[in-house]
């Protein structure tokens, strides 16, 4: 049972500050109080046969799929998006890829990697990003608490190591939110070999426990960690998720299965586990370290509950232009004018993909054999 009760404890905030990712970019979430849901101590991820807190069916939303959608429509209502994300109109691109067109001519591409000095306080110098400018967007927070269950407290300073929930004010589908790690009191160790972000990121999909759930990162600089996820509702089949797979890591006793999507545009992989979902989240993080220190763009999708990660490739290219959305890697394309959406045909989105910075066969094959080496080492 979720339980909900107010507490009162000043200390909870501090100095925030981050690692060499965030160079010198420093937030404090200062005196605002926030709904907080705290992780249980009996963690699902070492054992995917859980069901979902408190059993919950399918059908039915748990604790943290509800604060989320409730909170997330409360904003809508209150006028704090751009635009009704769900009135953008959807179709089907006819061919074998099943591509799916949104049209949206109020769509931006915002960036939270933009930092900015705000002021000072006791605690040394402190930076906020243009998103914690308007606290309004602020949604609730989630961080692992000592209860064996978990729960919902109803008001909370921000703890440490915590994931801040924001809405993004230019979404791109329904429940489109900001998920950002807040380290507070210590460095934030994101998405690398040794990245609790990431297990924090599964256990939220799992609880949710909802298959239209899709929670993504996109790492479109070399050599620089995007410093949040994201997440948004999609129910329906994404385009890559319809593609056949070739399985070439198979691990039955550790439970992670790799594989390579078959006749897909984009190089993309696909981990799987059947019982397993913390070391399978360790064999990502470590993966994903690895292609940020070769300079290689990659982007994560999860999906089916953190059963499934999808991992796609792209090179640098001299264009950043020419860099695919993690959505458009899905198979999922955003038209803010009406004639070019109407236009659509699967051979144009293919030379858009193509268009992309390719990654070539021979790097991807490199990849393939490293995520090898990784997942035996980890399932072993």
């Amino acid at each position: 049972m979720v339980q909900a009760k107010q507490i009162e404890d000043e200390n909870l905030c501090s100095k925030y500050t981050e690692n060499e990712l965030l160079k010198t970019q420093k937030s404090c979430i200062n005196g605002i109080r926030l709904p907080l849901y705290q992780f249980g101590r009996n963690s699902p991820l070492d054992d995917i046969s859980f069901k979902a807190p408190s059993d919950v069916p399918l059908e039915e939303q748990t604790i943290l799929e509800s604060i989320l959608l409730a909170k997330w429509e409360e904003k809508l209502s209150e006028g704090h998006f751009r635009y009704d994300v769900t009135l953008s109109e959807i179709k089907a691109i006819v061919g074998q890829k099943k591509f799916l067109a949104q049209l949206n001519g109020s769509w931006t591409n915002p960036s939270l990697s933009q930092y900015e000095e705000i002021r000072k306080c006791d605690h040394g110098s402190l930076f906020q990003t243009n998103w914690l400018k308007c606290p309004e967007e602020l949604l609730f927070c989630i961080s692992r608490g000592e209860n064996n269950e978990s729960k919902l407290i109803s008001a909370s300073l921000v703890p440490t190591s915590s994931i801040l929930v924001m809405i993004n004010a230019t979404p791109v589908e329904y429940g489109h939110v900001i998920l950002l790690p807040c380290a507070v009191n210590g460095p934030l160790q994101f998405l690398d070999d040794r990245s609790l972000e990431l297990e924090m990121l599964l256990r939220l999909a799992v609880e949710i426990n909802n298959f239209a759930l899709c929670l993504f990162y996109e790492c479109s600089t070399p050599r620089t960690a995007c410093p949040y996820f994201q997440a948004l509702f999609f129910s329906s089949l994404l385009p890559v998720e319809a593609m056949a797979v070739d399985t070439f890591f198979s691990d039955s006793l550790g439970g992670i299965y790799v594989s390579t999507i078959t006749d897909y545009p984009v190089k993309a992989l696909l981990f799987e586990s059947s019982c397993n979902l913390k070391k399978m989240g360790q064999v990502i993080a470590e993966i994903c370290s690895h292609l940020q220190e070769k300079c290689v763009l990659y982007n994560l999708l999860i999906r089916d509950c953190g059963k499934k990660i999808f991992l796609f490739l792209q090179s640098q290219g001299s264009d950043r232009s020419s860099i695919l959305s993690p959505w458009e890697c899905w198979g999922y394309f955003l038209f803010k004018s009406r004639s070019e959406f109407d236009q659509a045909t699967e051979d144009a989105l293919l030379d858009r993909i193509a268009a992309a910075a390719s990654f070539d066969d021979a790097e991807f094959q490199g990849v393939k054999q490293f995520c090898c080496d990784v997942a035996g080492k980890v399932s072993f």
